[in-house]
């Protein structure tokens, strides 16, 4: 009668002797063995999400809309302790890959900051749900119902720890790809994609891989990497906001002082919610700032300073009204 194998290296190696001397059933209870060891390590630590009643998938980003309940696991490992941490951007601050002063002169990726805390409601726990509590004291530009979440676990089992990828596995770009991220959109189509954006750094002369993996990203970036979700492409090119006024079609454009148009603007004729809006700025040739039209906030159905855009740079994705003075010039209306 064989006895079960042991676990650890000293385990393997004698079952590897054992096989050896046992030919194929000795093998395949090593290959058992080896497999058994590894599930209980690092290579088996993964979180798992539910959308709602849905499946549970091992993607390492979901898109849920606002509202849906949002459930995570992790298999649960024999002798293991989990803690849950969220990981935080710190989003109070500017980054930059290139001078303001010429957007085509590369410094270096900017290093962005972050830190991570961990969710003590949920140690023990191998399911959670993690938005039961949201804070939102890191930053005042951090939105607690939509935008991105990132996740990590880590199990202590035997005196050795190992987890899900977090900061440890940045690089020079930002935080990995591999980390868990929830993104969750503020409703359906091109602007639900967009507001799934919030909490992702302001990144001036971002590149694709930066905003396409929701690391960073400037105004022009963020707009057509929320394009690219939207339509299910992966954005290559590098735009900033002139090829942008050149790539959509313009279906309006005037002059804007306080906010206020040089002429009358109705909502749903000539703009709607999700159109671009592009400034050129006085004495300026090209266009230099972009966002999207959101809400006609006051619901007069005129284009007026107490509409909403949503918009980025040099902070992260936020809203403001037109009054405020950000789109103050000679503005085109795009339609992506």
């Amino acid at each position: 009668m064989y006895n079960c194998p042991s676990f650890g290296y000293t385990g393997l190696y004698r079952n590897w002797v054992f096989s050896k001397k046992s030919g194929f059933f000795g093998k395949l209870i090593l290959w058992v063995a080896l497999f058994v060891f590894l599930g209980q390590n690092a290579s088996a630590i993964v979180i798992q999400s539910r959308i709602d009643a849905g499946p549970w998938m091992k993607k390492t980003a979901i898109y849920p809309l606002k509202g849906q309940r949002i459930v995570l696991k992790v298999s649960e490992i024999s002798g293991g302790n989990i803690r849950w941490y969220q990981i935080f951007p710190d989003i109070s601050k500017y980054y930059k890959n290139a001078w303001e002063e010429n957007p085509y002169q590369w410094v270096g990726f900017g290093k962005i900051d972050y830190h991570k805390e961990e969710l003590r409601r949920f140690r023990g726990r191998w399911k959670i749900t993690p938005f039961e509590i949201q804070n939102s004291r890191h930053s005042r530009y951090h939105h607690t119902d939509v935008g991105s979440f990132w996740f990590q676990t880590e199990v202590e089992r035997n005196g050795k720890t190992f987890g899900t990828p977090g900061i440890e596995d940045s690089d020079t770009r930002g935080l990995s790809p591999k980390v868990f991220r929830v993104s969750t959109r503020d409703g359906e189509g091109y602007l639900g994609y967009l507001t799934s954006f919030f909490n992702v750094p302001g990144l001036f002369g971002s590149v694709p891989y930066q905003s396409n993996n929701y690391i960073g990203a400037d105004c022009a970036d963020i707009l057509i990497a929320a394009y690219g979700k939207w339509k299910g492409e992966i954005i290559k090119k590098n735009y900033n906001v002139a090829m942008l006024v050149t790539k959509f079609s313009g279906v309006d454009e005037f002059d804007l002082r306080d906010g206020m148009p040089d002429k009358q603007v109705r909502w749903g004729n000539k703009i709607r919610p999700g159109d671009f809006i592009a400034v050129r700025y006085d004495d300026r040739s090209q266009y230099q700032h972009i966002g999207a039209l959101f809400r006609d906030a006051n619901k007069n159905g005129i284009l007026d300073g107490d509409d909403i855009v949503i918009h980025a740079g040099p902070f992260p994705l936020s809203y403001s009204y037109l009054k405020e003075g950000g789109f103050d010039g000679h503005v085109k209306i795009l339609r992506p």
